[in-house]
Formats: C-alpha cells, sequence, structure tokens
C-alpha cells in the first residue's frame, strides 16, 4: 500500500521535497511507518524524530493522519490505510 508523508519545511531537504511516498505493507502501524521513514533516510531523519539515542519521539513533534492528530486516532498503534496521508509537524515557535 502506498502511504503519502508530507512535512513542513525542516524536513524538505531529508525527504528530497515537502512529500515522499513510500510502500508499506497492509496493517502496518504509525510505529512501523517510523520505523521504515528511518531505514530509507536514516541518520538523517533520526534527529528530527527521536530524542538522541532513543526511539522515543521528541515531546514537540506531531503527527496527523489524514489531518487527525494521532493522540486522538489510537497513537503511534493507529493503523494506516492505502492512500492515507501522514504529516510529520514540528510547531512553531518564536514571538
Amino acid at each position: 500500500m502506498k502511504i503519502i508523508i508530507r512535512s513542513t519545511y525542516q524536513l524538505k531537504e531529508v525527504l528530497g521535497g515537502r512529500s515522499a511516498e513510500i510502500d508499506l505493507t497492509e496493517g502496518v502501524a504509525i510505529r512501523d511507518l517510523l520505523s521504515s521513514m528511518i531505514d530509507i533516510w536514516g541518520d538523517k531523519l533520526s534527529p528530527y524524530l527521536f530524542e538522541p539515542g532513543t526511539n522515543l519521539l521528541l515531546p514537540h513533534m506531531r503527527l496527523m493522519v489524514n489531518g487527525q492528530a494521532v493522540e486522538f486516532l489510537n497513537g503511534l498503534d493507529t493503523v494506516l490505510k492505502d492512500g492515507d496521508e501522514v504529516l510529520v509537524l514540528f510547531p512553531a515557535a518564536g514571538g
């Protein structure tokens, strides 16, 4: 199945653009997608997603599936379907 990954400008250079498409097997969850993303983009991507030296997501990172935050779905266990769009979002700060 094909999953579309979209992101804000921080990951544009890592993903090779504002979006990327990857093929996954049916029934995978967000946590599997993250693992596959690390397999593809490796050390260039890992610091954007995880606490250093761990597989714990950075606390400020947000993931959305088809416009819904995964916190309101099934978290990292949210199962993906063919054609789903996953947005990797880094909230802006400043003033």
